[in-house]
């Protein structure tokens, strides 16, 4: 009895955190996108809606976590987040190479120079990794970020959404006009009701 008391008080504390990350990282996704929340070795990050290099695994827009791991306990097949570099533009307009997070599967260790062979659950071809001017190099593990965790769909696409001014004003109209049709229903019955309770009277 105690050890069932014990397991369910661990449970619900578990639930709380989750909970309480999460609306971190919705809080903090509204107002600063760029900033990914990292607490006691654990990362929360958005996957982009413009991705599907990971599906079904993961699916675009979803919040996946992540957590700290040590080179040594870093295994083919695992699925982790990693720094590489793609073409892109600065402010002038001028062809740059910006630094990007990557959330792939590592499908194989090199066994002579240790590097990391990764792809996407659904692409057709390996990673090619990238340096900061744009030569081809290999993926260390100093490049490594974390190792994916869990994923919780849905709640990334509607933090996404809600960035959206247009799509914030239909939810607050939409809510609006809810909230004035049940009270108009309640204000409605409410004679009906006490006529009723007159005649049982």
């Amino acid at each position: 009895m105690k050890n069932k008391k014990t397991t369910q008080t661990i449970k619900t504390v578990l639930f709380y955190l989750i909970t309480l990350f999460l609306l971190a990282y919705v809080s903090v996704s509204l107002f600063l996108p760029e900033k990914v929340i990292d607490v006691f070795g654990f990362q929360l990050t958005t996957i982009s809606r413009a991705t599907e290099s990971m599906v079904p695994t993961i699916e675009p827009g979803d919040i996946i976590m992540l957590k700290d791991v040590d080179e040594e306990d870093i295994e083919e097949n695992d699925i982790i987040s990693f720094y590489n570099y793609a073409r892109g533009q600065n402010s002038q307009g001028q062809e740059v190479w910006i630094k990007i997070r990557i959330v792939h599967r590592l499908i194989e260790i090199d066994d002579e120079t240790g590097a990391y062979i990764t792809q996407g659950d659904n692409n057709n071809s390996i990673d090619t990794i990238y340096d900061e001017n744009g030569n081809i190099t290999e993926l260390t593990y100093d490049q490594v970020i974390g190792e994916y965790v869990f994923r919780v769909p849905i709640i990334g696409t509607i933090v996404s959404g809600l960035r959206n001014p247009v799509l914030v004003g239909l939810l607050i109209v939409n809510i609006t006009i809810i909230v004035v049709i049940v009270k108009l229903v309640k204000k409605k019955d409410e004679p009906k009701n006490e006529g009723e309770h007159n005649d049982l009277g």
